[in-house]
């Protein structure tokens, strides 16, 4: 990987020696648990400043100190060179700071249009008209949408919010964001949600802002981002600062330095050999996701086979899977599982014959806010638990211990809260969740979104454990994560399966050419904004 050549890093570089940001000595505990150790930083006008660290490593928790979310236990936090404390957030957002958290729920509110959403800071400015008017909410939400180049139609802008993706949940937010013009802009993972094409216009965005002086804190998992977009690379474990990394002029970062720092070992690429297929398990036939598609599908799962679906935002596989998991219906399509007809009418069917559903938005669909981890553990198989109408709560911690110890779940025990844990610990959890059952089949939806490498890797491993016993299918937008975890690679376009190959014979450009393959070439930025009506989930 190596950085564009006119991304106008250099400018960038002269003029860092303005500090806009300062972090001094920075340290928070909860309880026993120190999350922050002495961290410290430094990031200069116009900087594009790349933070990474594994799961667990304390940057959510800095990023909700330096955006008045959380205050800190010691340190300082300097803007321009003058200390500043953030009490709530709004202060922060007034000292020229504004932050796009991870999950988009933590940046909307569901029961809201999308027009009042992205309007929201004008509807809760005092100087702004007492008598609410819908029409000049929309014409406000234009305004904002427009900062991304976004465009919705009139239907779109009054919806709930509930009723769109994740992704224009997520671009939602960061229009908002950059509407208000901030000197530092914190983006966290701010494209786990976003296509490809959503990506790239991001990315040339944030140049554009940093070439007129603008300073961005970039959290990602992804090296490639790293490699396209920063300045400097810092990387944070166990809540302390292990290092600052630039790249070598036409060379890029020095990758293994830096996730030796991230690590503190350089993580080993996974060689491994393609498993052949087992008995059949799950049999589609017929399927078309919409009554009025040209094309069906029909595909085969098979034991001891980890296959991947492998489609851009919009490609049918979310829908796909929850239709075999009994969540929704489609236009067409027969079921039959080991031999026998299968036909769920709603999840806990499924459940009884063995098929589990790992949903694409964790936070929405597979996480119940103020549960400890064991209630959320056991969920499905809570009468496992009971003694009558009361929870064996010395079994249920038993089994959740067990589970921890087995998927490396880093927690303070059972009974911690759900939202202590690190984005890929909670993954972790949902996924641990079904080993307690007897699956069939594991259907896994964008298992790998928002979790760093180490536990991509761990996340694997047990996909690939379970797949001894048991089919599983795991749908994915990244290229990457389908060659490292998938046995066969199945590509869908709309509905219509364009590629189907085994591990062997796909590699990325044929991959990338199949997801293409019924597409147009998208228009320039400068011609044409991405349009948000669309969706993939079902929120």
């Amino acid at each position: 990987m190596q950085p564009r050549q006119d991304d106008g890093r250099e400018d960038r570089r002269d003029r860092r020696r303005d500090t806009v940001l300062e972090v001094r000595d920075i340290s928070k505990s909860y309880g026993p648990n120190r999350v922050l150790r002495g961290v410290g930083l430094r990031i200069g006008a116009g900087d594009i400043y790349g933070l990474m660290g594994a799961n667990g490593a304390g940057k959510s928790t800095l990023i909700k100190i330096l955006s008045g979310a959380e205050s800190p236990d010691g340190g300082e936090i300097l803007r321009d060179g003058e200390v500043v404390v953030f009490p709530d957030p709004l202060a922060a957002q007034r000292s020229g700071i504004g932050t796009v958290h991870q999950n988009p729920n933590d940046g909307v509110i569901l029961d809201m249009t999308v027009a009042e959403n992205l309007a929201l800071d004008r509807l809760g400015d005092r100087s702004s008209p007492i008598l609410f008017s819908r029409r000049r909410t929309e014409a406000q939400a234009v305004e904002v949408a427009a900062t991304l180049g976004l465009r919705f139609d009139r239907q779109t802008l009054r919806s709930p919010v509930r009723d769109v993706g994740v992704s224009e949940r997520q671009l939602l937010v960061l229009a908002r964001a950059l509407s208000r013009k901030p000197r530092l802009l914190i983006l966290d993972e701010p494209t786990s949600a976003l296509s490809a094409e959503e990506s790239a216009r991001l990315f040339d965005l944030v140049r554009a802002l940093a070439a007129d002086g603008m300073t961005v804190l970039f959290v990602t998992h992804k090296l490639a981002e790293i490699d396209q977009l920063c300045d400097r690379v810092g990387v944070l474990r166990d809540g302390a600062m292990q290092g600052e990394f630039e790249p070598v002029p036409g060379r890029g970062f020095d990758w293994t330095t830096v996730l030796t720092a991230l690590f503190d070992r350089t993580p080993a690429e996974s060689e491994r050999a393609e498993l052949p297929p087992g008995e059949p398990v799950l049999a589609l036939e017929g399927v078309r996701l919409r009554e009025d598609d040209p094309h069906s599908l029909d595909l085969e799962l098979h034991r001891g086979h980890v296959t991947v679906l492998l489609g851009l935002l919009g490609s049918g596989k979310t829908e796909l899977l929850e239709w075999i998991f009994g969540a929704t219906s489609i236009g067409a399509g027969r079921r039959t599982l080991d031999g026998r007809p299968f036909d769920p009418g709603y999840p806990g069917a499924a459940i009884k014959r063995g098929v589990y559903l790992v949903p694409e938005s964790r936070h929405e669909q597979a996480i119940i806010p103020g549960w400890p981890i064991r209630s959320q553990l056991t969920l499905p198989f809570a009468s496992t638990f009971t003694r009558g109408t009361l929870m064996r709560t010395g079994a249920e911690r038993r089994a959740t211990a067990t589970m921890m110890r087995d998927l490396g779940v880093v927690a303070a025990g059972p009974d911690a809260p759900i939202e202590t844990l690190s984005g890929g610990n909670q993954q972790k959890v949902v996924i641990g969740r079904w080993l307690l059952g007897e699956p069939r089949v594991l259907l896994l939806d964008e298992p790998f979104r928002g979790v760093d490498i180490n536990a991509r890797h761990d996340i694997g491993a047990t996909v690939r454990e379970l797949a001894a016993t048991a089919a599983v299918l795991v749908a994915t937008s990244d290229v990457d994560e389908a060659l490292e975890v998938g046995d066969r690679i199945v590509v869908l376009d709309r509905g219509r399966i364009t590629a189907d190959l085994a591990l062997g014979d796909a590699g990325r450009d044929r991959l990338i050419a199949a997801m293409s393959v019924r597409r147009t070439p998208s228009p320039p930025p400068s011609e044409a904004a991405p349009s948000a009506a669309g969706k993939e989930s079902h929120a």
